[in-house]
């Protein structure tokens, strides 16, 4: 048994390196945001088991893959959510160390039980009179279609096959009537639940008037997180930066490096909505006004 322990030691499995858990990371989330779940749960399978990360200075770092594993073993995972939350792990990696507060996991615990992260699973819905009727009227139809079928194929132009056949079309009709409207009730339930990404702008005016439209309907995070995406294209649109949609704010902030009069103007931005979209911190029409003045004197300094 003693000369066993080393050949068992060796076969662990050796923790990830921060880049390489970073690069799963990145190749996930944008993985999800595509909707790609076989990559997703590929990305998943390497990173299950890895409770540490090697950090550059040889320490080990904790991290927590379980809730990934958890996710992608219901029926329908929610991939959106698994994009905002490796997105947030990687701005966190972004993050200068030093600014990170000792009760970071204190703090994270709370928004984790705020929606969207929470509440997502419903109970299965009881059916409802309409499904009983559904459920009973597809019943009869199914004790009586075939000595009605019978009938009406006897004789043509009897009163009798002409009356039972306009009786079922009618019968027919009104069921899918009633299935139409139940139909389109859950088409637009479906429309209204669309996600952020299905909205997103295809440049600098249509960002800046999606901003305006949800500011103007009291939605004020969502304002704030449009005029963010709008900076970043602004600055796409005049070669300061390449905008990519699979990264996240603070990523194309890290990359102003050589820009560091826009990078100081963009910095302000991109920590208020990261704290208001990720953080769930709530914001009103005085915090919205305050993004539009920071954007606006980006606007000024980089022109």
């Amino acid at each position: 048994m003693l000369l066993m322990l080393p050949t068992l030691a060796h076969a662990q499995a050796q923790p990830l390196d921060l880049a390489s858990y970073e690069r799963l990371l990145r190749e996930g989330r944008a993985a999800a945001l595509r909707g790609d779940r076989l990559d997703v749960e590929q990305i998943a399978q390497l990173l299950a088991g890895n409770s540490e990360v090697v950090m550059p200075d040889g320490t080990l770092a904790p991290v927590e893959t379980t809730w990934l594993t958890e996710e992608l073993a219901r029926a329908n995972p929610d991939l959106p959510l698994i994009a905002g939350r490796m997105g947030a792990l990687l701005d966190a990696l972004a993050a200068p160390l030093e600014v990170e507060p000792a009760d970071a996991l204190e703090r994270l615990e709370p928004i984790l039980a705020a929606p969207p992260f929470a509440d997502r699973e419903q109970a299965p819905r009881e059916p409802g009179w309409f499904d009983q009727f559904l459920t009973w009227l597809f019943e009869q139809l199914g004790r009586f279609a075939q000595p009605v079928a019978d009938t009406a194929s006897g004789p043509a132009g009897t009163l009798t096959s002409w009356l039972l056949t306009a009786a079922g079309a009618a019968l027919l009709i009104v069921v899918l009537v009633l299935w139409l409207r139940g139909l389109r009730r859950t088409l637009q339930v479906e429309a209204e639940l669309a996600s952020p990404a299905e909205r997103a702008a295809r440049d600098t005016a249509d960002a800046r008037a999606q901003a305006a439209t949800l500011a103007k309907a009291g939605d004020y995070r969502g304002a704030a997180r449009m005029l963010a995406l709008a900076s970043l294209l602004w600055l796409d649109e005049r070669g300061r930066l390449r905008y990519d949609p699979h990264q996240t704010n603070r990523e194309h902030l890290q990359r102003l490096r050589e820009e560091p009069v826009a990078q100081e103007h963009l910095a302000p931005v991109v920590e208020l909505t990261d704290r208001v979209w990720y953080g769930q911190m709530p914001l009103d029409a005085h915090g919205y006004a305050e993004v539009e003045q920071q954007v606006e004197a980006l606007r000024k300094a980089v022109e």
